[in-house]
């Protein structure tokens, strides 16, 4: 049928190409073994139809929820697989989000996969870790990079119930996110970390553990602890190698750099909250709250630049500044987040960051405009990353000096590089090394404020 091969068409257009009357066309569309299956977009005589379909037997059909901060679910959409794409339905139609209708056509329709839900795809080092764990169980392939839109979905329906985020698709992973409120998930005492944490190294370095999705490639894993005060606090735990290697004592260096870092960011109302540092088990590990969780049970929405920039049709660039732009221009971020963004990627330059993608960038998920910046992760000098065969490279540093429409905003960063390299230099915690390094990138930083602060 038309309709299966070539996606939603007009009652027109398929009488056209079937070469039949209208009339003949919705006579063919009210048959007992189609309507059932006919999704209508559109109220008007630009309507639209399209037909559903099943993905891997789960029906055509799926709710998708939102845990608020409470821990409660809403009801926010449903998803409608159709042949040729998608289709949102908003539970409160008054109140779809302000962003909709740059997305989704008539009635709700989109060629590709939402990108609130692509969004959520299992990624990085945590990423190709579920892919293994769920490949067999799931029927899925083992390397998420290469899952398809309907793949997604299957993952979202079988083990969706701890995704970065507040989103929840399908019934059977919001009973389990409610199950947690009468059984919740395990903590670990907070005193408890200098025991725990080794362990939860080892095991995830043998990929026994693999946690839920956060962007990177930095081992990592997740756990909630039990403070000394009684609150819960869901973080995300990066490790290095064991520090006699050298390429774990590198890793410790940026993991301390890292600390600092976004340290200074918080203080600065960039970051969320200060993260902790413990060397235990001859590793080093970095903790930080997660932001997009509230205690035990609550969450918050979130989105990368990546996905708003693939979702708005962005410009062909790859600096943060430049997309940010258009999204500013397109009204769907403000000044304000405009400037951090800003603020935040000449920093990164100025401490060495050469990993500032697309998915290092986030914002709150709200269904209101415009976006909101979310805090800053991912901070670090990754010029000094260990790569293959050269587990401590030591790359000349020459930042980019700033345009002077630039020169204002980009002083400020440099006076936080400025005591970020200051700070990192007499941390006895870094290697002789690594304190040679962040000197010598202190001074360099110095010299080119001191040129054009002049």
């Amino acid at each position: 049928m038309r309709l299966q091969s070539g996606g939603p068409l007009s009652a027109q257009a398929l009488a056209a190409s079937l070469r039949v009357d209208r009339s003949s066309i919705s006579r063919a569309l009210s048959r007992p073994e189609i309507a059932p299956h006919l999704v209508r977009l559109g109220t008007t005589r630009g309507t639209s139809y399209a037909l559903r379909r099943s993905v891997r037997g789960l029906g055509d059909t799926f709710a998708v929820r939102r845990v608020d901060a409470a821990g409660r679910a809403q009801d926010w959409a449903e998803l409608v697989a159709l042949h040729g794409g998608w289709q949102l339905r908003w539970a409160d139609p008054v109140r779809a989000p302000e962003w909709a209708p740059a997305l989704f056509g008539l009635g709700g329709y989109a060629e590709g996969f939402p990108f609130f839900l692509g969004e959520v795809r299992p990624q990085g080092y945590l990423g190709r870790a579920i892919g293994r764990a769920l490949s067999l169980s799931l029927n899925l392939p083992p390397d998420p990079r290469m899952w398809s839109d309907d793949d997604t979905l299957v993952y979202l329906q079988g083990a969706g119930d701890d995704l970065p985020g507040d989103l929840v698709v399908g019934d059977v992973p919001l009973r389990r996110v409610q199950d947690h409120v009468l059984h919740p998930p395990e903590t670990l005492p907070a005193d408890a970390r200098a025991v725990r944490y080794p362990e939860l190294a080892r095991a995830g370095a043998t990929q026994e553990v693999p946690g839920s999705s956060v962007e990177g490639e930095q081992p990592k894993f997740l756990v909630t602890l039990a403070e000394s005060d009684g609150a819960a606090t869901p973080v995300l735990v990066k490790f290095t190698d064991v520090l006699s290697t050298p390429t774990g004592r590198r890793w410790a260096d940026l993991l301390v750099a890292e600390a600092h870092a976004l340290t200074m960011l918080q203080a600065r109302g960039e970051a969320h909250a200060a993260p902790r540092l413990l060397m235990a088990g001859n590793r080093c590990f970095l903790e930080t709250p997660r932001y997009d969780r509230v205690g035990l049970h609550g969450r918050r929405g979130v989105v990368s630049l990546r996905a708003l920039h693939d979702a708005f049709e962005g410009p062909d660039a790859n600096r943060w500044p430049a997309v940010a732009a258009h999204l500013r221009a397109r009204e769907f971020i403000d000044d304000a987040a405009l400037r951090s963004i800003r603020l935040r990627h000449a920093f990164g330059e100025l401490i060495g960051n050469t990993d500032m993608h697309f998915g290092n960038l986030a914002f709150w998920l709200d269904d209101a405009l415009p976006f909101r910046l979310a805090p800053a992760y991912d901070m670090l000098p990754m010029r000094w990353a260990p790569t293959p065969g050269n587990a401590t490279p030591a790359p000349e540093f020459a930042p980019t000096p700033p345009l002077p429409a630039d020169r204002e905003l980009w002083l400020e960063a440099a006076v936080w590089a400025d005591e970020f390299w200051q700070r990192v230099a007499a941390d006895d915690r870094v290697s002789p090394a690594f304190t040679e390094i962040a000197s010598r990138a202190g001074e360099t930083v110095a010299r080119l404020r001191r040129h054009f602060a002049g």
